[in-house]
This record gives structure tokens, sequence and C-alpha cells, in this order.
């Protein structure tokens, strides 16, 4: 049996309760437009510009079947446009729609600033930095060892 205490100080463990908290406030914060989490990551990673589907899902971390029944609803919300992409009938190409850009561009400093200010309250400039820089490497590991791990059972 895993200590308590030990298991509520282990990092994927806080990273998990934080990922819960943070998506519980956007949820919150994004329910008046209609959207959850998912939805708004959508909205932002397409002002960029139009994206496929298989795009998006690799960006959202949202499975492809999840994000289709999302981008329906997106769509007839009047979000979104999807259409076949030009060259490949098979892809479909995801865009904004003027009301949808317009929705994302003024919420983008709510959604971006303002849950980091919540994260990072009592955080000092250098320690922000660090923190992001941590994350940052934690995420290339984790990549470097799921690749390792792909290579090793495909051999």
């Amino acid at each position: 049996m895993i200590d308590d205490e030990l298991e509520d100080r282990s990092i994927p463990f806080l990273m998990h309760r934080i990922v819960e908290q943070v998506e519980a406030l956007v949820n919150d914060w994004a329910r008046p437009l209609g959207l959850k989490i998912e939805g708004v990551r959508v909205l932002f990673r397409l002002l960029a510009g139009n994206r496929t589907v298989n795009e998006l899902a690799r960006l959202t971390g949202i499975e492809i079947s999840t994000l289709s029944r999302l981008l329906g609803r997106m769509e007839e919300m009047g979000m979104i446009l999807r259409r076949r992409g030009p060259t490949d009938g098979r892809s479909v190409i995801v865009s904004l729609t003027p009301n949808g850009r317009k929705l994302a561009l003024e919420h983008q400093p709510v959604y971006f600033k303002d849950y980091e200010k919540i994260l990072l309250r009592g955080f000092d400039s250098d320690e922000s930095l660090l923190v992001r820089e941590l994350m940052l490497r934690m995420i290339t590991n984790l990549e470097s060892s799921a690749s390792t791990e792909k290579k090793v059972a495909s051999a």
C-alpha cells in the first residue's frame, strides 16, 4: 500500500490536481460562452490559422471522435467552419468564422494571463521562469521516453 502522504506529494499527482483545478476554473469561465475547456483550446489554436482535424487533435490533446462532436457543436454555434481539404478529399480543414475569431481575440488575454497569474501568485519572476523551464524539461523527458518505448516495442 502506498503511503497517502507520499502519494499526495508525487509530481504526477500534484500535476493532476493542478490540471483538475484549472479545468474547473476555465469551465466555469467558458460556460456563458457555451463552451468547456476543450472548445476554448480549439478556439485559441485556430487563432494561429486553419488546421486539419488531425492537427487540432494533436495540438489540443482531444481524441478525434470527441473532437468531431465538439466541432459539430461549435459549427452550429457559428464559431467555426469545416470544409474538405483542397488536395485530399478525406481531410477536413477547420477555420474560425468572423464571430469565432472575435470571441477568441476578446477572451484570449483572460485565458492566458489571468490563470497564469493565479497559478504563479507569490512567485517572483525568477521562480516563474524556473517553473516554466522545469515543466518544459518534463515534457521533453516524457516525449523522449515515449519515443524510446515505441522504438523498443517495434523492435
